[in-house]
């Protein structure tokens, strides 16, 4: 497929799994997995917090542009989409314009007791506040019970991507808990910058079948 992103390349070499039977090689495995996503995880959130703020409000404008003028996108009905950070794409427009199209509209909640990612139906955005991990979500007596087996949209963040559909997350699992409980179909937000040759995955990790940035939407499934 013709793909609008323009791939970084960097040094995440794929890698072999040992036999089954190798206990120790297993490990061994494991661990180097584990230490290409630590190293992959600090250059990413390096580099695009040094994305000047211009660039950032530009790239969140498109993406905000690209996603709204998709027809496929345009079609769901329910969707789940997490509240960007500081240093990732603003989607509060995203979530405004969904509620002023009448979507059902969800948004992810942290509570620090608990492992599961939490969720909350919004009727407008100013029931947002700053949470945990100080991230815009709703408070725990606000939130509206979600039935996240009924989304058909799953607008996801992270912190790298790549055009197989791999997902470096922030490294708490949430995401690929939450994901495996939903049908939902899952594209990845970010700024083209954040796509690379190849992220390092692991059995649990759950891919995505769609990207969007601010150079357009790309299919993946």
């Amino acid at each position: 497929k013709a793909t609008p992103f323009a791939v970084i390349k960097l040094l995440v070499e794929p890698q072999t799994p040992p036999s089954p039977m190798n206990s120790t090689g297993d490990e061994s495995f494991m661990k180097g997995l584990a230490s290409k996503k630590k190293e992959l995880r600090q250059e990413m959130l390096r580099s695009r917090r040094q994305l000047p703020e211009i660039q950032r409000k530009s790239h969140s404008e498109n993406i905000f542009s690209e996603l709204t003028k998709d027809e496929q996108l345009r079609e769901f009905q329910f969707v789940h989409c997490f509240v960007g950070q500081s240093d990732e794409p603003d989607t509060l427009p995203i979530l405004e314009w969904m509620l002023n199209q009448g979507k059902k509209v969800a948004v992810p909640c942290v509570d620090s007791d608990k492992v599961e990612l939490q969720h909350s139906l919004i009727l407008s955005t100013d029931v947002l506040e700053i949470g945990k991990f100080g991230i815009l979500d709703v408070r725990p007596e606000k939130r509206i019970e979600v039935n996240i087996s009924d989304l058909d949209l799953v607008l996801v963040p992270g912190i790298a991507f790549d055009l197989s559909g791999g997902r470096l997350g922030y490294g708490r699992g949430y995401y690929d808990r939450f994901l495996k409980k939903t049908e939902g179909f899952r594209v990845g937000v970010c700024y083209e910058s954040q796509v690379v040759d190849q992220v390092p995955m692991e059995a649990h990790d759950i891919h995505m079948q769609a990207l969007i940035s601010q150079k357009g939407f790309q299919d993946l499934s």
